[in-house]
């Protein structure tokens, strides 16, 4: 509502243009194709506008329409928008060759993940294993609230518990820890410990351990992730062996900001 207000009162914001975007937004996670009365429903959009949009992304090229279901679907140009992203990203350029060596030192995934808005999206991601096809592509989202907890440590708790109450706890494996007040105990402790270990709360089966990247100003830009099988790494040689790689490989970024 707070969001609202404040688009409503900058002048400069064009809300046709926002609009718009509601409609890319929509293919979101396992949404692959969405026809318009879904559309219409996600983005809470009247119909006609709906209409007006999806024929003008498609006729930019953003989405594809199948004459036969009248379902639309991604093109591969929206591709471009995250390769210009990625290409030009300072800390992706940075971070890469490091996270590269700390896999091939480990012989576990690595990833890089950074915090938008409640989300955290990953930057980088170097599966070691093929685990599942969504494993190797960037631009996945976790909550934050679960997901960042590396980067929450270095927040003002105002900020951290302004984003664990937005957020809408939903799980993503029975073993997400839920909770603003649960998740805020586990903030403290990586606050204490400087780091995070996690285990199956993203994936079945996986141990994954964080550490966050913090720049000169003691501002945390992103956290670097190891992904480990946990059969192979219980928690506790996962805190011994990983959870140094992970902070050394974070320091080592961190320090070019």
């Amino acid at each position: 509502m707070a969001q609202d207000i404040k688009k409503r009162n900058d002048a400069l914001f064009v809300a046709s243009l926002d609009r718009g975007m509601c409609i890319l937004e929509a293919f979101h996670g396992n949404r692959k194709s969405l026809g318009l009365t879904e559309i219409t429903e996600i983005t809470g959009l009247n119909r006609s506008a709906v209409q007006r949009f999806l024929h003008t992304w498609e006729q930019l090229g953003y989405l594809s329409k199948d004459q036969t279901t009248k379902r639309f679907t991604l093109t591969p140009r929206v591709m471009t928008l995250g390769y210009n992203f990625l290409r030009g990203n300072r800390l992706v350029e940075i971070a890469t060759p490091f996270l590269l060596e700390a896999r091939e030192r480990t012989g576990n995934s690595m990833y890089l993940g950074t915090l938008d808005g409640l989300d955290l999206i990953y930057l980088v991601r170097l599966p070691q294993r093929f685990l599942l096809f969504e494993s190797t592509l960037p631009g996945r989202r976790i909550p934050a609230f679960c997901g960042a907890r590396a980067i929450l440590a270095h927040m003002d708790d105002k900020d951290v518990l302004d984003i664990m109450d937005r957020s809408e706890h939903n799980p993503i494996t029975p073993h997400t820890v839920l909770g603003t007040e649960a998740n805020m105990t586990l903030v403290e402790r990586v606050r204490e410990k400087g780091y995070c270990v996690s285990s199956q709360e993203f994936l079945a089966g996986e141990i994954a351990v964080s550490a966050p990247v913090i720049n000169a100003q003691g501002t945390p830009l992103a956290a670097v992730y190891i992904s480990a099988k946990l059969s192979e790494w219980p928690e506790e040689r996962a805190e011994q062996e990983l959870a140094p790689v992970a902070l050394e490989v974070a320091g080592i970024i961190g320090a070019q900001f």
